[in-house]
């Protein structure tokens, strides 16, 4: 992963080029019902136009339709559509290793594999980062304690069996 004097995450703890705060649009799927309505530019990925946020963001539409993991929204939002802070904020280093570990398995299913943008060992685990709690909390720490997957732990209705095996968008 890329070390600079300021972390080993991309940029450190201060945006790398000037940013500015802008409305999250109702057509970046992805991201316009997150929680918060305002998003940095130049993004997280280095995506410096709305355009190229929007054309990015719209391949991980499907995944996030699978429901493969309850922080999907949230961990990519918080690249592809940072919220509104005096510096970057990264995603926790565990929320990405859960999302990948519950998500990779649907993305190989359809061929995609985890891509090396999303790796997970460039983001935080001791330093402040974005959790799954909410769009715009802050934790520093693993939550402790066990977690059951969120599929595991619905019941299996005929609709939500209909949306998960029916609805494929890959």
């Amino acid at each position: 992963s890329y070390q600079s004097d300021l972390g080993p995450y991309p940029g450190g703890r201060f945006y790398a080029k000037p940013h500015q705060c802008v409305a999250i649009p109702a057509d970046l799927r992805l991201c316009h019902s997150v929680g918060y309505d305002k998003m940095v530019l130049p993004n997280l990925l280095d995506h410096e136009t709305m355009a190229e946020v929007k054309h990015q963001a719209s391949s991980w539409v499907p995944l996030l339709n699978k429901n493969c993991h309850m922080g999907t929204q949230v961990f990519l939002c918080s690249l592809f559509a940072p919220v509104c802070l005096d510096r970057p904020v990264y995603p926790c280093r565990w929320l990405c290793e859960a999302v990948r570990d519950s998500c990779e398995p649907v993305m190989q299913f359809f061929g995609f594999f985890w891509p090396e943008m999303l790796k997970c060992d460039q983001f935080p685990q001791d330093d402040v980062c974005i959790a799954m709690t909410a769009p715009n909390a802050t934790e520093v720490a693993r939550p402790k304690g066990t977690t059951v997957c969120p599929p595991c732990d619905n019941e299996m209705k005929s609709e939500a069996i209909v949306e998960h095996l029916c609805a494929s968008e890959f």
